[in-house]
């Protein structure tokens, strides 16, 4: 379904949080990866997947498995809240950016320096936020 195959679901009047989840976590890591990539860029999937070199992230795509996958699954759902009401250059700033739903704390940042149990719900909240608050979302 992909990123913006799942934002159109028109089939499919679930919340974008719930499609989201199941996308995630039904996917194949692979598909994970590479739904990530097309949304967010290869820089940005290796340093939310921890590595430093692209040339991972191209593996993880094809026969290696990363080494934080369940952080890879959690950044794609959020990508998918982001692109609900938006597109992937704002995700891409979302994902770069002071947040001030985050006490100004950079998301990529946070999915990369930190434990995921100790950002899930923060992020997750300040995806919601930037969704219900994003212009489109006032107007649809």
């Amino acid at each position: 379904m992909g990123i913006w195959g799942g934002m159109t679901g028109l089939h499919d009047e679930r919340p974008v949080e719930f499609r989201a989840h199941e996308n995630a976590m039904a996917s194949p890591i692979r598909n994970v990866v590479r739904e990530l990539d097309e949304a967010l860029g290869t820089t940005m999937v290796a340093a939310i997947g921890g590595v430093s070199e692209t040339r991972a992230v191209k593996r993880w795509m094809t026969d290696r498995e990363p080494q934080r996958p369940h952080v890879l699954r959690f950044a794609l759902q959020l990508a998918w809240i982001i692109c609900e009401k938006s597109d992937r250059h704002a995700a891409r700033a979302w994902f770069q950016g002071v947040n001030p739903h985050l006490n100004d704390a950079v998301p990529l940042l946070l999915l990369r320096q930190r434990e995921l149990a100790e950002v899930q719900s923060p992020l997750m909240a300040a995806a919601r936020a930037f969704r219900n608050g994003h212009p489109a979302a006032k107007s649809a």
